[in-house]
């Protein structure tokens, strides 16, 4: 999408001028929570915090997701959101049925994933003051255990006890700068803060030796772990009316996301023999519309005369997003599927991360 990456460029050039008052901004911030002068909540219970330090997509919610399974097998557990891209406003708990335009994709994949699935419980709460979530999740959810916060690094108002610092592993955050000249909310220092470190959608085929040479160049703070993980793809599932057994055995797909990197997805469909005849992009979390579902059928009837076979294919997030719209009608009829994606970890490190996440919740006290 060349237009839409120009035209960024454009618009950072444009806030050039107020980059050291954000940059001044955001420090004074910091400081303030630093030194204690800015009120912040501990809660009585352990919270976990994931989040990252740029703006956009870095592999947040497959991590959260691996988190609340690795919890919910002997916990009760509890997620706070604040469900970006929602149209619903205020803040209240998240109910099965509830769809992305209420909630927020994200809390919509949360749910399907957990709710009525886990043996001690799962509870979700959708608020962008996490610290209001997390009382509220409580008072609905009393037996709830432990909560992780999505998405909320920079929501200092809560001290979570242990902090997990997500970043791409193409764009790593310490080759990265503040907005607007890249795409950092806060500054490279703010790493700090975190007890773990992961770097996420790392080549699966990754070596050590890849491996040492990126650390040499990562500013660690004293008590830090760095994780390395990447995406597992799952099989297709059907994501319209027709079922999977009946969907064309075909390597010819039609791609359509809405997400920030799709470039490990088109990876991964190549590598696995597939053969992406067409990739249409659109921004990240986009609303589907009934003219973006139009647009892409006639994508489909003319690339369908050409190769023969056709799926058209969408990620998790996507489908989620677009089931409890309009647009998805007019794909009922079609041969539609959808990629499940988990995070899954490099180097045997997934012990050593379970233990510390573990070890933090069943020790209930605020990790080091």
């Amino acid at each position: 999408m060349p237009f839409v990456e120009n035209n960024a460029r454009w618009l950072r050039w444009l806030a050039l001028p107020a980059a050291p008052f954000y940059a001044l901004a955001v420090r004074i911030r910091n400081f303030l929570f630093d030194k204690g002068l800015r009120e912040r909540v501990r809660p009585p219970f352990p919270v976990i915090c994931v989040g990252n330090l740029c703006a956009g997509g870095s592999g947040k919610t497959p991590l959260t997701e691996y988190i609340v399974r690795l919890l919910g097998r002997e916990h009760a557990v509890g997620i706070v959101s604040r469900g970006y891209g929602r149209n619903r406003k205020g803040e209240f708990l998240a109910e099965p049925g509830m769809d992305s335009r209420q909630i927020g994709d994200e809390p919509v994949q949360y749910l399907q994933e957990f709710a009525g699935k886990l043996p001690r419980g799962f509870g979700l709460y959708i608020a962008a003051n996490r610290a209001n979530g997390l009382r509220a999740l409580k008072g609905a959810f009393p037996e709830m255990e432990a909560a992780v916060l999505d998405d909320a690094y920079q929501h200092r108002r809560v001290e979570a006890g242990f902090n997990i610092l997500v970043s791409d592993f193409s764009k790593p955050f310490f080759r990265d700068y503040l907005l607007p000249l890249g795409t950092l909310r806060e500054g490279r220092s703010g790493s700090r803060r975190a007890q773990a470190v992961v770097f996420s959608k790392c080549p699966p085929g990754m070596t050590l030796a890849e491996k040492e040479a990126f650390l040499e160049d990562l500013p660690l703070h004293a008590g830090q772990e760095v994780f390395f993980t990447t995406i597992s793809y799952g099989p297709f599932r059907p994501g319209g009316q027709i079922p999977s057994r009946l969907l064309p055995e075909t390597k010819n797909i039609l791609l359509f996301t809405g997400i920030a990197n799709p470039k490990p997805l088109e990876d991964h469909l190549r590598q696995s023999g597939y053969r992406v005849v067409a990739h249409r992009r659109f921004a990240d979390h986009h609303d589907y519309s009934p003219e973006d579902a139009r647009a892409l059928i006639s994508q489909y009837d003319r690339y369908r005369q050409e190769s023969g076979e056709l799926l058209l294919l969408t990620t998790q997030k996507d489908y989620s997003r677009m089931k409890d719209t309009p647009a998805f009608a007019y794909f009922c009829s079609l041969p539609l599927a959808y990629v499940p994606i988990r995070t899954e970890f490099l180097f045997g490190e997934g012990e050593a991360f379970d233990r510390r996440v573990l070890s933090f919740v069943e020790g209930g006290q605020r990790a080091v």
